[in-house]
């Protein structure tokens, strides 16, 4: 009793003496939990709570409890959350009996740690600060009544690190009491449930750094709800920090220090305030410190108030050290043409280590990798480059990177461009903003080269991109592209040489140059071998197969189109012609020339067989055939052709040898060459019909009549091989004889070449 007494009086001298109190309330309370035994329980470690109610049906309604801790180290009791909570229930009365306490017990996996946001984004959360959440839930049976319940959780205590709390009785003292309440049926006989906020609102915020932050709340029944700052309650104290069951109504809000207040209860500038109508809180806060605030909802039906939702909190104002920007811009080479990267050149083809321009600049192509880390000396100036970017060719495309905590603003960031390469000529002028658009954390922009189609050499550009965040910080960063002027391709098809034995011939180029690696292309297949010497770049053919063509004739001419791509998309092609055996189809009149090519392609004619003897020479006794052989120019020629024992009319088959040792079998054939210019169709006489002789084996012949004014008079064509000739009467076509007078003859052979000449018709009288 002695006790007791002692500390009766003495809170009477605190009473009248305040400095005294604030000397010795924290011992006072320290010591009055020691000698109770209670010391664990007064332990520093409530952010505050919140509490809503949903009515499900009937009597039954389901109630819920959020608190909130400090799981940091300045919770130095590591106090953790009740293992249940108690909830007095009051009626309209005022009364409470152990009946009307409910007990609710923990499920720890009810407890969720509370991320740690900003609410700002150019801020750093202090690495101690931790909330810990924890869910306490129930069903309750309350019969409506006229006034109607009051449901009631107290718990001490606060953190004794608040700034804007008075500290009487210490702030460890100023506990918490979360309450709600359930309209009677004086007020509604409607169902009811509670309003409930939504997330929690960010426990840290920047000093000096504007804070905005939707705190409004769902209300399920469509209630109106007005916001506002409030004060939180106080409840419970070191003595008693679980009351069981809890004090009785009313509630004391907590005391504040002088310049607080529950509508002003930070310091801020602007101040805290809160939209009414919408729930949206902010201010920009100024002074660093722990703030404990209350935000209330009413809800409203038909003008009448249900009930008040308050959330006690705390805000953790700091000083914010800026965010680490990230801004990376590289530039990448890419070509037109697909391919992403130019490398060095193949010293092997022959190519340059220097690229030497007229105005005479060179560039050394050892700098030719992009990031090359060896400096080198461009415009006059030592520097590590980015990217080898050609006009007409490539680009230089930079990715711009922002944090992510900035990919919810729509930002631009700023180019500046320096160097000798000109704005408009030698890249596009409108080079010099990227818009970052919301959601998204980088951008891709292109230099866009121009190519101007002028010899400006070597050139360079540095780039500097700005990025000013949301919160006015810049960050920047550089880069350094040299841009070159195009290179024509060079390249010199190699020399053809003959088909080995398998149809192989060596196909390739010489002194290739301009911006390779190169792409080849022969005959529609793709080579990429460039590597290789050019002894080793072969095509093969079938000589007996790509020489005839789809009606299985011997062609005269087979090329192969050579086409090299360079790095930048130009192209280069070259006809070849492949090396193959020579024909010929020659249509004869008796002891007439034949010219025939002394060259196949480059390969020289080696000699002419018939019969499987030589005819390029004086032909011995016997041959079938009497020629003399002679080399004019370009062509052989074989004088006093002529066949032995055979009718006027014939053909045969010569055999005609390439130096490179391929055999082509050539068809020759002879007529009766003996075209008249006159004749008279009378019947009158032996010469009645005009006649074009030695067809054999030519369908397709056709031979066509024109009068004097080149009018198509009379035509017809052989139809088989076995016609031996064309034969006009004198008649038109509708069989009219033709009248007397001169006319011009065309002989069209299948081949496509024609004959002509001039006839007279006479008619005797």
């Amino acid at each position: 009793m002695f006790v007791f007494l002692g500390f009766a009086q003495l809170l009477n001298v605190m009473s009248y003496c305040p400095p005294i109190a604030k000397a010795i309330r924290p011992l006072l309370a320290s010591l009055f939990a020691s000698l109770l035994g209670l010391g664990h329980l007064g332990a520093t470690h409530l952010v505050g709570g919140d509490f809503y109610y949903v009515h499900l049906g009937g009597d039954q309604y389901q109630i819920t409890l959020k608190v909130y801790r400090d799981c940091s180290p300045a919770n130095v009791n590591g106090t953790g959350f009740d293992d249940q909570v108690v909830i007095g229930q009051w009626d309209g009365t005022g009364l409470i009996t152990s009946a009307d306490v409910v007990t609710i017990p923990l499920t720890f996996s009810n407890v969720t740690n509370i991320p740690v946001e900003m609410g700002n984004p150019c801020g750093t959360p202090p690495p101690e600060l931790c909330i810990e959440q924890a869910v306490y839930t129930t069903t309750v049976t309350l019969p409506p009544n006229a006034y109607g319940w009051d449901l009631v959780y107290q718990r001490c205590c606060r953190n004794p690190t608040i700034v804007n709390l008075d500290d009487f009785g210490g702030t460890e003292n100023a506990g918490m009491t979360l309450d709600i309440h359930i309209p009677g049926t004086d007020i509604t006989t409607e169902s009811n449930s509670s309003p409930a906020f939504q997330e929690l609102p960010p426990v840290a915020l920047c000093s000096n750094l504007p804070f905005v932050w939707d705190h409004s709340a769902v209300d399920s029944d469509g209630d109106e709800l007005v916001y506002s700052l409030c004060a939180p309650l106080q409840g419970a104290d070191a003595a008693n920090a679980q009351p069981n069951p809890p004090s009785t109504p009313p509630y004391v809000p907590v005391p504040y220090m002088p310049g607080f207040t529950w509508d002003n209860p930070i310091t801020a500038d602007p101040a805290m305030v809160i939209d009414s109508q919408t729930g949206q809180l902010s201010c920009t806060p100024t002074v660093p410190g722990q703030y404990a605030i209350g935000i209330c909802v009413e809800e409203y039906r038909d003008g009448t108030l249900l009930s008040t939702v308050r959330r006690d909190f705390q805000f953790n104002v700091t000083t914010c050290e800026p965010t680490e920007m990230v801004l990376e811009a590289d530039a990448v080479p890419f070509a037109a043409g697909g391919l992403t990267s130019l490398v060095s050149y193949n010293e092997a083809l022959g190519l340059p280590a220097v690229f030497s321009y007229p105005n005479g600049e060179s560039f050394p192509m050892a700098a030719w990798i992009a990031d090359n880390s060896t400096p080198i000396v461009v415009d006059g100036q030592t520097m590590v480059i980015d990217a080898v970017v050609i006009e007409g060719c490539n680009d230089a495309r930079f990715t711009i990177f922002r944090p992510e905590s900035e990919a919810a603003f729509l930002d631009t960031t700023y180019l500046t461009l320096t160097g000798t390469a000109s704005d408009g000529l030698d890249f596009s002028e409108d080079f010099y903003e990227v818009i970052m658009l919301a959601d998204s954390i980088s951008s891709d922009i292109e230099l866009g080269l121009v190519d101007d189609n002028v010899d400006e050499g070597v050139e360079h550009l540095l780039i500097e991109c700005v990025y000013v965040n949301a919160c006015d910080q810049v960050s920047s960063t550089l880069a350094r592209v040299v841009i070159l002027d195009p290179l024509p391709i060079v390249a010199t098809p190699a020399p053809l040489s003959c088909l080995d034995a398998n149809g192989n011939q060596t196909l390739g180029y010489e002194n290739i140059s301009g911006y390779g690696p190169f792409h080849y292309t022969w005959d529609g297949n793709d080579w990429n071998n460039a590597s290789h010497p050019p002894s080793e770049w072969t095509v093969s053919f079938d000589s007996l197969f790509h020489f005839l063509d789809a009606s299985g004739e011997l062609q005269h001419e087979t090329v192969v189109e050579l086409v090299v791509e360079d790095q930048c998309g130009n192209v280069t092609n070259h006809l070849i012609p492949v090396l193959h055996p020579v024909s010929i189809d020659a249509e004869l009149c008796p002891l007439t020339d034949i010219p025939f090519p002394a060259y196949n392609d480059d390969i020289p004619v080696a000699d002419v067989l018939y019969g499987g003897i030589s005819i390029l020479n004086e032909p011995a006794s016997g041959v079938p055939l009497v020629a003399h052989a002679s080399l004019a120019g370009s062509h052989w020629k074989l004088s006093g052709l002529e066949a032995l024992d055979t009718p006027n009319a014939w053909e045969e088959i010569l055999t005609i040898v390439d130096s490179c040792g391929f055999e082509t079998q050539s068809l020759v054939r002879i007529r009766d060459c003996g075209i008249p210019n006159v004749f008279t169709p009378d019947n009158l006489s032996g010469n009645n019909v005009f006649r074009v002789r030695g067809l054999s084996g030519m369908s397709g012949t056709r031979l066509m009549m024109f009068n004097r004014y080149g009018t198509l008079i009379w035509s017809d064509e052989t139809k088989l091989d076995s016609e031996s000739q064309l034969v006009w009467d004198g008649s038109y076509l509708n069989d009219d004889p033709a009248p007397e007078g001169h006319y011009q003859w065309v002989l069209q052979r299948p081949n496509g070449e024609h004959e002509h000449g001039s006839l007279h018709l006479f008619r005797a009288q």
